[in-house]
């Protein structure tokens, strides 16, 4: 499943989304819907440049913490309530579940070049970064307007930026949360140029929970109404739980018990005959909390 129409190369202006950002506009656009339409006050409110305007909306939106309203404002988007709302998981954006939570988010949402490139569709694995570009450059070739070898560029390194930073101070607060996951390495060729990686990893701060939302997910749109998939699909299917937490054979079977034995206990199955091996979801039978995420991948799908 290929999602390259419609996406995005470009709106981040520059900037990967910086620590802090997500928690504090959530609430700023509680206060004011409309702070983010008015660049002077959006200034103010949240104590950035002119120039990051424009990115902590693109991060916000692209994330899920806010969606565009209907009148000349923001809402409250599914992962920002989810994190930032009444019942809120991480209110501070502190731990790594609410992070694996985001970076599932922006792999199957947001339409993003890169994120679908590597994370959700898993096309590359390993890949020096003028590779990236041009694998970029190949995807917008169908586009109206061909893209500048600039903007590619661009997303390319914003991209890896936010996820892999070689050296990073104490103090600095220009990093990007997602960079705690470790999802992408780098090592050097033996021509010197830095070759990146996104093998498999122990993906340390992945909850039953957050895996259970990227499988509810993935079955609603891939179990033609049945709300089954087979293993091998969960596991190497583009856009499934698998490949965007990058997970071998063992950890996803294992994340398919501890999700079954824990959260999802009355609404999961694993069927394994000699047939088939397969993940059976009971959309009814889940608790109150995970059902928005049913009616949400169901609207979606429609």
């Amino acid at each position: 499943m290929s999602k390259s129409h419609g996406e995005r190369f470009s709106g981040h202006e520059s900037f990967v989304c910086r620590y802090g950002w997500l928690p504090k506009v959530f609430k700023a656009v509680n206060a004011d819907a409309g702070v983010l339409r008015n660049e002077e006050r959006a200034m103010n409110v949240l104590g950035i440049g002119r120039n990051m305007v424009k990115s902590i909306q693109f991060w916000a939106e692209a994330s899920g913490i806010l969606r565009l309203a209907e009148s000349a404002g923001h809402s409250e988007g599914p992962i920002g309530v989810t994190l930032f709302g009444p019942d809120a998981w991480d209110p501070y954006l502190e731990s790594l579940e609410s992070l694996w939570l985001i970076h599932w988010w922006l792999c199957t949402k947001a339409g993003l070049a890169a994120w679908n490139i590597v994370f959700g569709e898993g096309q590359i694995i390993r890949f020096e970064r003028q590779n990236l570009v041009a694998t970029l450059a190949q995807r917008g070739r169908g586009f109206a307007r061909p893209l500048a070898v600039g903007t590619l560029e661009q997303h390319a390194s914003i991209f890896i930026q936010s996820y892999y930073q070689a050296e990073r101070g104490a103090d600095d607060t220009s990093w990007c949360p997602l960079q705690d996951l470790g999802l992408i390495k780098a090592t050097k060729n033996e021509d010197g140029g830095i070759l990146y990686s996104t093998d498999a990893v122990t993906p340390v701060g992945l909850s039953p929970r957050v895996f259970g939302v990227a499988l509810i997910a993935y079955l609603a749109q891939h179990g033609n109404g049945t709300w089954t998939a087979d293993f091998r699909s969960v596991l190497k299917g583009e856009y499934g739980p698998g490949i965007i937490f990058r997970l071998d054979e063992c950890q996803l079977r294992q994340f398919i018990e501890s999700a079954i034995s824990g959260p999802f206990e009355a609404s999961l199955r694993f069927v394994d005959t000699a047939d088939t091996q397969s993940v059976v979801l009971e959309p009814d039978r889940l608790e109150p909390q995970y059902r928005h995420w049913v009616l949400q991948e169901a609207l979606e799908y429609a």
